[in-house]
């Protein structure tokens, strides 16, 4: 899988599950998920099948297929898979092809590191349509965060955001914007995956490589030592582009710890790594999946305390997924001891996963496993 490139209309057939994976049109896997494990997460947001198949990688029936045209459907207990020619998954393929995204436009006039409760105003009379607009700015990360952090009794750490101005100040400056306008109408860089995934390589490293401006560092590493002193913090991304109605952008770019204290993680570094993470391979891929303009994307950074000694850690969702008819609700949650991954467990390992009832009156738990590193 590192070192395959996968169109979006492949269906991939894997023996273990990867933590990441370019944008396909359906995924088999030996190895079994969790309902919100990453891979899924991602599935429900392309809306393409992703199913768990025990003997998958030697089935005699998908070893005939390989490298062939197929119709492939899975539902709750079944599925199905039929060879059909090309002109047959073409005409599908432009009947069915994803709806384009519109991703909010950009506003580059902020140019302030702003506080967190200061991005959105939770008193409008449209929270929603303030989000989104906050959203222009901050991110749908930082934006929604934002919100939260204004909500009476709920605990939240303290955090601010670098707006996308920033970002684009620092693009602008180091002429990357022009160049990505070149690659983006370059032939080869189109149509070669390895190209694209060489070039847009060169391109991160370039930017890591890039002195951030000496003003915007300063700013901010004064702020992390009077408003933050002694801890290290997390910086994540929070691009216009992601958190967005029918597009979570699940996955796609990257959050990075730094410590003003702590030569080892340097705050340039981690800013860096992730402005640059909006032009991973696999997040290119998935824009043009889902026909986003890719200059109209900007990374902002939603930043707070970084945890790295959890109690435990996890996903959840406000929403019971076992119930589509929405009569039954219920949080799932899945969590697990100390740091160890929910979302891809090291083999053999499992998590606590389970319902929560919070609208009964006795607000029963029904556990759906357990965690395997607990008593």
């Amino acid at each position: 899988l590192e070192t395959t490139y996968l169109g979006f209309r492949d269906v991939v057939v894997l023996d273990k599950v990867p933590n990441d994976i370019s944008v396909v049109s359906g995924i088999i896997t030996e190895e079994f998920q969790t309902p919100l494990s990453h891979i899924n997460v991602l599935s429900r947001n392309r809306n393409t099948p992703n199913m768990g198949l025990r003997g998958a990688f030697t089935n005699e029936t998908l070893r005939a297929l390989e490298g062939k045209w197929v119709k492939f459907e899975v539902g709750s207990s079944a599925w199905t898979i039929e060879e059909v020619s090309q002109s047959e998954a073409d005409a599908w393929w432009e009947e069915n092809k994803p709806t384009e995204v519109l991703v909010p436009g950009l506003n580059d006039s902020i140019t302030e590191i702003t506080n967190i409760q200061d991005t959105v105003n939770i008193d409008a009379e449209d929270l929603k349509e303030e989000i989104k607009l906050a959203t222009r700015a901050f991110g749908g990360k930082a934006a929604h965060y934002g919100a939260l952090a204004q909500i009476e009794g709920l605990p939240v750490p303290k955090a601010f955001s670098v707006p996308v101005h920033f970002y684009l100040e620092f693009m602008q400056e180091h002429g990357f914007i022009e160049r990505l306008e070149s690659m983006l109408v370059d032939s080869d860089f189109l149509g070669d995956p390895a190209i694209r995934d060489a070039a847009l390589s060169q391109l991160r490293t370039d930017m890591m490589a890039a002195p951030l401006d000496a003003e915007f560092e300063q700013t901010l590493t004064q702020k992390l030592n009077t408003e933050y002193p002694g801890l290290r913090v997390r910086f994540r991304s929070s691009t216009n582009a992601e958190d967005l109605d029918g597009f979570t952008g699940a996955g796609l770019y990257t959050s990075v710890s730094g410590d003003p204290n702590d030569p080892g993680r340097p705050v340039a570094d981690a800013i860096r790594e992730v402005w640059s993470s909006v032009w991973y391979f696999r997040a290119f891929e998935e824009r043009s999946y889902r026909s986003i303009d890719h200059l109209s994307v900007a990374m902002a950074l939603l930043v707070h305390r970084s945890f790295p000694e959890e109690e435990a850690n996890g996903v959840a969702l406000t929403n019971n997924p076992f119930d589509p008819s929405g009569l039954d609700p219920a949080f799932y949650v899945n969590v697990q001891v100390g740091d160890t991954s929910v979302v891809l467990p090291p083999p053999g390992v499992t998590a606590d996963s389970f319902l929560y009832y919070f609208d009964r009156t006795d607000q029963p738990v029904t556990y759906l496993s357990n965690s395997s590193l607990t008593e």
